[in-house]
């Protein structure tokens, strides 16, 4: 009785997160009348017809939701590439109907099939990461999805010749129809009721009745004592990854009959948004509240569309969800944080060349002859690529500069930020309206766009300190999304945007320097790339940047040394934010203020490239970012998407600690076999070279001796 009035509540909750979501429609989205019946506001022209509209197709995202929170709970990770789980099963299902004319049922075995061996197979893969920190692992799960991307952008060319996913899928029973108040609901609406609900009924009973439903949930609440007891852990996370895949395969089986599919679609962002806003409301374990939040969430966007005609601007109402949800759960996670369940392991840092190899000859030359190439790249790379690339090479500029506020907030403060795009969506808005509205100086306009993005960042950051690990990213994905669909819609902010169809020059330095082509232009963005560059590295040598990384690493250890957790992290974000800034106002001046130039994707991609290059090196994640960027630029989509999935995986194999991981070791070997050729011990470098049983050298151990026979 006390878990049904739980799930009552729990279902209760979601449907008044809806209804709060609508008042938040009338108040940020006013274009749209709205009607006052029992004191609710309700959009001018949304029936029930309509809401029921909303709600069955939210079932789709309660079925995403579904498999998110089993992941979560088995693995306490967020599965970023659940949506694509049985996104090429679906859609090869979809392509057999359409261009093979092959029969449903049999097209929906083999949908059924490919998704639950889909999800199998990558829970092999991911068991490589399961004694790696959660965030590697997280990550890990962003490149699989971009696998999955490449292989759906590939697969309507592999089954039929034809490029692209058709629109239209003919069903056994789209021909029933069924008028509710002017609006017609095929039997294709009917199959996704009644899969939903039959899914969600045989989870909640194999959970609960099954021998293998009560060990996955006894091995979700302690996994370490769940192995002692016996309790297959690594089978039963098979089953629930083979579980999610066939939610994943199924809702993208049924969403193709009634809404568009568009060629990777279904593994957008947005879409995933929704379903993990579903799966927190849900506390990422109750199924009936994750039903009612999807189909909640599924009103909201449906009622944003007969508002406004974009039903995406309900994507932009997703973070006060999100907040207010988590929030109101925060002690449950923060005793599940403190048992480590949540918690993340110290990320690896990379130590400095010992002090007693840097006089050395080899040492100082090798480290000016890589100052002297890396600068004189950086300085002659338009002539290197050309002049007509100079466009591209100040893209990969300012998205280093966002590889560097995420080294300084992710890397070194431990705080997860998959939405770095929303500070620089800010400072491109600010530096759009000011210079277009006002003609601002340059530099005036920069450093306004700063000082914004330091702020929004640092509001952001404080509900951010009451929420532990992987539930700050889903935060800062809703907050991407209200940056993309919200403050850069036109429709919305159009005070704060430059007016419609003005467009942002290359600016006069001073009044007198001239930058209006895109070469001088670069080394404007290359100038204060150097300058966050440095001004980062600067930040990581001085004491604030050690007390950054104690935190990070042992947050009760570094309060015992009276450092504060609550301004060192807003520091980091307002750091962060200001840099991310920066580099959102030279995109405004280099491709002008649009909301696909700041999207959700892009900041998942961006958090990717820091973490392969090495999330706490300022080289790794430089290096990275340039590496990915000039693929997409020379390679296309396609080819971007392939080389980001095999690439992360691959890398993440092999070097958790990302790219800096493996030059640092090819460096210390180096410097290893220079300290022998001098003869130089560098106990840093050779401690780990030591023989079990080797005897050590009388000298160290002197002092040692000395100090305790003056202490007896």
């Amino acid at each position: 009785m006390l878990r049904q009035s739980a799930s009552l509540r729990g279902a209760a909750m979601a449907v008044g997160w809806a209804l709060v979501t609508l008042v938040a429609v009338e108040e940020m989205f006013g274009r749209a009348r709205f009607d006052h019946p029992l004191g609710i506001p309700v959009p001018v022209g949304i029936t029930f017809g309509i809401i029921l509209l909303g709600a069955v197709l939210g079932m789709l995202y309660a079925l995403l939701a579904f498999g998110l929170i089993l992941v979560y709970r088995a693995n306490r990770i967020i599965n970023f590439a659940h949506a694509g789980l049985g996104l090429v099963p679906g859609v090869l299902g979809l392509l057999l109907i359409v261009n093979k004319q092959w029969p449903y049922g049999v097209a929906l075995a083999v949908m059924l099939i490919g998704s639950a061996l889909t999800g199998g197979v990558m829970e092999l893969l991911m068991r490589r990461f399961s004694s790696s920190p959660r965030l590697i692992a997280t990550v890990a799960t962003i490149g699989f999805a971009q696998i999955f991307v490449y292989l759906e952008l590939e697969l309507p060319g592999w089954v039929g010749g034809s490029a692209g996913v058709p629109y239209q899928f003919p069903t056994p029973y789209s021909g029933l129809k069924m008028s509710i108040d002017g609006v017609i609901f095929s039997g294709d609406y009917l199959a996704i009721v009644v899969a939903t609900i039959a899914i969600c009924i045989a989870l909640a009973w194999f959970l609960r009745r099954t021998r293998a439903g009560v060990a996955i949930r006894a091995s979700a609440e302690n996994s370490e004592r769940a192995q002692l007891l016996g309790v297959p852990v690594a089978r039963l996370s098979t089953v629930v990854w083979v579980i999610a895949g066939l939610c994943s395969g199924i809702a993208i089986f049924l969403q193709a009959p009634v809404t568009a599919l568009p060629s990777g679609g279904t593994v957008s962002p947005l879409v995933l948004l929704y379903g993990l806003t579903a799966a927190v409301v849900a506390r990422m374990e109750s199924l009936p509240v994750a039903l009612g939040a999807g189909m909640g969430i599924g009103v909201v966007q449906t009622a944003s569309f007969v508002g406004s005609s974009k039903p995406d601007d309900a994507a932009a109402l997703m973070l006060p969800v999100i907040l207010i949800a988590l929030l109101f759960q925060r002690k449950r996670m923060a005793r599940a944080f403190d048992t480590g369940i949540a918690s993340f392991k110290e990320l690896q840092e990379f130590r400095p060349i010992p002090h007693e190899l840097r006089h050395l000859r080899e040492v100082a030359g090798v480290r000016a002859g890589l100052g002297v190439v890396v600068l004189g790249a950086m300085i002659g790379a338009p002539y290197i690529f050309g002049t007509d690339n100079s466009g591209f090479l100040t893209l990969i500029a300012i998205a280093a500069m966002l590889s560097i506020s995420l080294v300084v907030l992710s890397g070194w403060a431990g705080q997860i930020s998959l939405g770095q795009v929303a500070f620089a969506g800010v400072g491109a808005a600010v530096a759009g309206g000011l210079a277009t509205r006002y003609q601002l100086d340059f530099f005036v306009v920069v450093t306004v766009a700063a000082v914004s993005g330091a702020v929004i960042a640092t509001l952001v950051g404080i509900p951010a300190l009451r929420l532990p690990g992987l539930f700050l990213s889903v935060v800062t994905l809703g907050l991407a999304a209200s940056a993309q669909y919200g403050l850069l819609s036109r429709d919305h902010f159009s005070w704060l945007l430059p007016p419609s169809g003005s467009y942002l020059t290359h600016p006069d330095l001073w009044g007198r320097v001239n930058t209006n082509s895109s070469t001088r232009f670069y080394y404007v963005a290359l100038v204060l790339f150097a300058l966050a560059y440095a001004s980062a590295r600067s930040l990581r040598r001085s004491r604030s940047g050690r007390v950054f990384i104690g935190l990070r690493d042992n947050v009760r250890a570094a309060q015992s040394y009276g450092i504060s957790p609550t301004v060192t992290r807003l520091a980091a974000f307002a750091i962060s934010g200001a840099i991310a800034a920066v580099a959102g106002a030279l995109t405004a001046y280099s491709t002008q203020v649009d909301p696909s130039s700041f999207s959700m994707d892009l900041g998942l991609v961006a958090f990717l490239y820091a973490v392969v290059g090495g999330l706490s090196s300022l080289p790794g994640a430089v290096i990275s970012t340039i590496i990915f960027e000039s693929i997409l630029y020379f390679g296309g989509t396609t080819l971007s998407a392939l080389a980001t999935g095999v690439g992360t995986t691959i890398i993440l194999f092999v070097l958790p600690g990302g790219l800096a991981q493996g030059g640092y070791q090819a460096r210390d070997g180096a410097l290893r076999w220079l300290a022998r050729r001098h003869g130089i011990h560098v106990p840093s470098l050779v401690a780990d070279s030591l023989v079990s049983g080797e005897e050590p050298d009388e000298e160290p151990a002197q002092p040692l001796r000395e100090a305790a026979e003056a202490l007896a």
